[in-house]
């Protein structure tokens, strides 16, 4: 079944990306379906894409069919819908940022970045 999306652009040199995708055939039709086919066959390529918490690395396979790489692969460019971000891959650990204090120990940063 065919679900309408439509993305804005989360940079200046971007517009909005409006496709329909049936996840479960992998098919895409609409204004920017080849654009969206096109990111994902190079990710796929790729095999690793960089995603948030910028720069966690995700490996990818078949972002046609798996939301959450297709989250991954058009997060970075643009604002993701409700279904995309509830897909998004929760990166691995919880102190994925750490800080080394003056006797040489790791610890868990305080430091929460913005996303």
């Amino acid at each position: 079944m065919f679900r309408s999306v439509r993305l804005e652009p989360l940079t200046a040199h971007e517009r909005p990306l409006v496709f329909e995708w049936d996840m479960d055939s992998g098919s895409l039709r609409g204004q920017d379906a080849a654009r969206v086919r096109a990111l994902a066959e190079d990710a796929v390529r790729a095999r690793t894409v960089l995603g948030h918490p910028y720069p966690t690395p995700y490996e990818l396979t078949d972002p046609l069919r798996r939301p959450a790489e297709l989250a991954v692969v058009l997060g970075n460019d643009w604002r993701l819908d409700d279904f995309l971000q509830a897909a998004y891959p929760a990166a691995d650990g919880d102190d994925l940022l750490i800080e080394i204090d003056s006797d040489g120990q790791e610890r868990p940063s305080e430091f929460r970045p913005i996303y």
